[in-house]
């Protein structure tokens, strides 16, 4: 267990443990605290002194998760995620799958339950639109914490924006940039074969993507004044991002994977 920046107790990837009830809980997830000295099972007094000991940062942590108990309690987690946004999401289960994963951040992030109307009222909107575009703009969770799982989100769903044509339509089909895949970009860079990315960030700004300047405007593989305008713009219009003209992790997460134009 560990305090995450908002005094939370919190345990493997993000799953939050607080109060001491859902500590005692995760075993039932499939996640059982085990002893550090012996790898026994931890009782539930040890758990609650534990967590307790986390909260008031005294002392290092004695009990921990071993890779089976941390895939088991993001797998059941996940699941239950899902399954409170299906009735709230008519359609889920046929949206391409970076939308879905988008979806999923946010209710992994808030809760499912402050996904309901009549919250993001545009976003629903949006999403029932199948308006991807729109639900970029509008998946925004408020917090200058939540940054950069907001550019991931957005990217996300820009994603699914381009991706409607099969194959990449296809809910099995993920599209999630790796992270640092590409490097950062700015004002001078340009493309030394067979590295194509400064190509690939002004395909970004295809008016039917972004509605930014046109494709004609840059001289391609090179960032030009005129790509980092663009970028300059985009920045403007993204919550919470700095306005450097410089595309580094956060603005590639914003713009998605990039999946190729017709």
């Amino acid at each position: 267990m560990y305090l995450d920046h908002l005094g939370n107790v919190t345990i493997a990837i993000g799953n939050k443990v607080d109060p001491v009830g859902d500590a005692l809980n995760l075993a039932a997830l499939g996640a059982q605290l085990l002893r550090n000295d012996t790898g026994d099972p931890a009782s539930d007094a040890e758990i609650k002194d534990e967590w307790n000991r986390v909260k008031s940062g005294a002392g290092l942590p004695q009990l921990h998760l071993d890779q089976s108990g941390i895939d088991n309690l993001v797998a059941n987690k996940l699941n239950d995620t899902e399954s409170a946004l299906v009735p709230i999401f008519s359609g889920f289960s046929t949206w391409p799958a970076d939308a879905q994963m988008g979806l999923l951040g946010m209710g992994w992030a808030m809760g499912p339950n402050r996904l309901r109307p009549p919250n993001f009222p545009k976003f629903h909107v949006a999403v029932d639109a199948r308006n991807w575009f729109g639900a970029a703009k509008e998946c925004n969770m408020t917090g200058a914490d939540l940054v950069k799982r907001n550019a991931v989100h957005r990217g996300l769903f820009r994603n699914a924006a381009i991706s409607e044509e099969p194959p990449a339509s296809d809910p099995g089909i993920l599209f999630l940039p790796i992270p640092g895949s590409r490097p950062q970009l700015q004002l001078g860079s340009t493309d030394v074969p067979p590295a194509d990315d400064v190509r690939v960030l002004q395909g970004m700004f295809n008016p039917s993507r972004l509605n930014l300047l046109t494709p004609g405007s840059f001289t391609r593989g090179e960032f030009d004044a005129a790509t980092g305008t663009a970028v300059r713009v985009f920045q403007g219009g993204e919550s919470g991002f700095p306005v450097t003209g410089v595309v580094a992790d956060l603005t590639w997460a914003a713009l998605g994977e990039g999946v190729p134009l017709a």
